[in-house]
């Protein structure tokens, strides 16, 4: 089969391109030319430029029978470009997706998601959402918690914090996080596009372990040492100030909440529908380390 990833050269993307090439014809869609040899590296067929225009990506999907849509995230120069990145490039890509025929719809989501969120990020993760349920495709929507891997603001930001001296943590120290490894992530992805008979339906995802913001950075720096705590613009411009990029506010409201996802009746486990095990996060921490390792040695 032939499938679209949109956001290929973030944090899943990387993970996913690789496990879909090695059965699929993959065409990866990204904004950067710099992204395109390690995309083509890892099996994909690059388009660039194309995510803004319905009509463009649309020529991209002929023939497509599932678009993964990856594109959004929190790395965005302020709070109305987060809810643009998470909710218009997803009716661009609805829109893109219906005039091609492609047949399967895939987004992934986050923790908390709900047109009701004061939270910009999780208000537009609500919207679109709800744009992708009401599209008419076939569809699965996975509503992650925070993912970890190499790259992603989240998890650059709780490494920055457990490596201060003193360490830091946004937000109480008390929320609850449940980190998925990005590669479970991507391999219930792959899942989703196996299944023949797909049952339409938002799925949930988070990992095996649940602890505290502050016993991950503990777990992180492997000492006691208790981190500080700030919310709201102090723990804007901690962040800001450890990351050296722009943090907006809704980025870090959102590091400042837990990272939980419930299962219901109405959003099952994804690991348990689509037969992925999940990774610990001790071994899923080991093997990123060793990851970073490698790409700093190269």
């Amino acid at each position: 089969m032939t499938v679209v990833v949109t956001g290929a050269s973030g944090l899943i993307g990387r993970a996913l391109v690789p496990l879909l090439a090695d059965r699929d014809e993959v065409r990866a869609c990204v904004r950067d030319p710099r992204c395109s040899n390690p995309l083509q590296a890892l099996g994909a067929k690059v388009t660039l430029g194309r995510l803004e225009d319905a009509d463009a990506l649309s020529e991209v999907c002929g023939g497509v029978f599932t678009m993964f849509h990856l594109v959004g995230g929190l790395q965005q120069p302020d709070d109305h470009e987060v809810f643009h990145a998470n909710h218009g490039s997803v009716m661009v890509a609805l829109q893109a997706a219906k005039m091609a025929g492609v047949k399967r719809f895939v987004l992934v989501s986050a923790a908390g998601a709900d047109i009701g969120s004061p939270n910009v990020y999780l208000r537009a993760k609500g919207f679109a959402e709800e744009a992708v349920v009401n599209s008419g495709l076939e569809f699965a929507v996975v509503r992650s918690s925070h993912a970890y891997g190499l790259g992603g603001l989240w998890f650059a930001s709780v490494v920055q914090g457990a490596a201060s001296d003193p360490p830091f943590v946004p937000g109480t120290g008390r929320q609850e996080l449940a980190p998925i490894f990005a590669d479970d992530l991507a391999r219930v992805l792959l899942a989703i596009d196996d299944t023949t008979e797909l049952t339409s339906g938002i799925y949930g995802l988070e990992g095996p372990d649940v602890l505290s913001a502050d016993g991950l950075a503990a777990a992180l720096r492997g000492d006691g040492r208790v981190p500080e705590h700030a919310e709201g613009a102090a723990a804007r411009e901690r962040l800001t100030g450890s990351l050296e990029v722009p943090v907006t506010p809704a980025a870090a409201d959102l590091f400042e909440r837990p990272s939980r996802v419930p299962v219901t009746p109405d959003n099952p486990d994804a690991s348990t529908a689509f037969g992925v095990e999940r990774t610990p996060l001790v071994e899923g921490i080991r093997r990123t380390l060793e990851r970073a390792a490698l790409a700093g040695s190269g």
